[in-house]
């Protein structure tokens, strides 16, 4: 928590990892890469346009006095989190943190300025062209995230929409698009209604041979399209339903679990005793819910769009990210 000595030479090295760890995860991984350049894009003031682990050129113009200094900074107890979970008496807890805790004097930290992203009034489009054997396309949506538990009502039908285009084999996103229309190869969707920042609402995808992004995207919007005009049935829901509840029920089974349950929800600004509230809430979402925030959320004033051009591996053509006539 305090008097950690960041060594220079120890620095050096451990710098090297990280850069090692960049070129890993991200710049050798086309996708994530797409996503990176994505995110740069989508987002125009709030931080989550940087990636987390830093640019190249961050990592390579660090020093150990900046790490030093950004650890002086923000390692501070009135900063932080003590997350204990377990069959342990809370009183014993107490005893222990005031001790190995008490002791460390707090410090007012640096005011927070706001970093509100702007809104957005047009379509974004990013492509990236990197070696890969296929091509990918991300479709995001900026979307609102859960700031009260109580009040808030469109999170929770975003996590139940979710879960019915892509929470299970029979998903409307695997069974419409991969099995029958045969438009990709996978289709995912995902969301955070739980984003201690802004919120985004991502499907991504890769087409099936003999098909592209153009077409792909297309059959996206089409689906989106389905649902703000038809909504979704009561037996998709009901299945979505069942899905997430057991998904967050099961996930308080392991201690591991619930300490990062009750750390992210505080980290987010929300009361980690409203954690079982959430439960009841995403049950309560019905159909018309569901419906009504399709409506709101997907449309092209907010949408970001990321599409991976894949190049040759090994100097034999790959097929197109999109159709020539794009």
């Amino acid at each position: 928590m305090r008097h950690l000595t960041v060594d220079r030479k120890e620095f050096e090295q451990e710098i090297k990892v990280v850069m090692e760890e960049r070129r890993m995860r991200t710049d050798d991984n086309p996708q994530s890469r797409l996503f990176e350049q994505m995110n740069a894009v989508a987002f125009q003031a709030h931080p989550y346009r940087r990636p987390i682990i830093g640019w190249m050129s961050d990592l390579e113009a660090m020093d150990a006095a900046d790490a030093k200094a950004w650890y002086d900074q923000w390692y501070v107890p009135n900063n932080a989190y003590v997350v204990i979970v377990g069959d342990v008496d809370h009183r014993e807890v107490f005893a222990l943190a005031e001790k190995f805790y008490g002791g460390l004097e707090g410090r007012a930290l640096p005011p927070r300025k706001p970093q509100t992203e702007p809104q957005q009034d047009g379509t974004r489009r990013v492509t990236v062209k990197a070696p890969a054997e296929l091509p990918v396309l991300i479709m995001g949506w900026k979307a609102p995230v859960l700031r009260d538990a109580d009040k808030d009502s469109e999170p929770y039908a975003l996590d139940m929409l979710a879960a019915i285009l892509d929470g299970h084999d029979a998903a409307r996103f695997k069974r419409k698009m991969v099995r029958e229309d045969k438009v990709a190869i996978s289709v995912d969707a995902s969301y955070d209604s739980t984003a201690r920042g802004p919120g985004m609402f991502y499907i991504s995808g890769t087409p099936a041979d003999g098909k592209t992004v153009a077409d792909l995207e297309a059959a996206l919007r089409a689906e989106l399209a389905r649902i703000q005009q038809e909504g979704v049935s009561e037996a998709e829901l009901k299945r979505a339903r069942a899905q997430i509840v057991a998904a967050q029920t099961y996930k308080l089974d392991s201690m591991f679990g619930q300490a990062m349950e009750i750390g992210q929800a505080e980290s987010a600004g929300i009361p980690y005793r409203k954690i079982e509230r959430i439960i009841e809430r995403l049950q309560q979402v019905t159909a018309a819910d569901v419906q009504a925030a399709a409506r709101k959320i997907f449309i092209d004033d907010t949408l970001t769009v990321g599409v991976l051009d894949p190049q040759p591996l090994d100097g034999k053509a790959r097929r197109p990210a999109v159709a020539a006539r794009h």
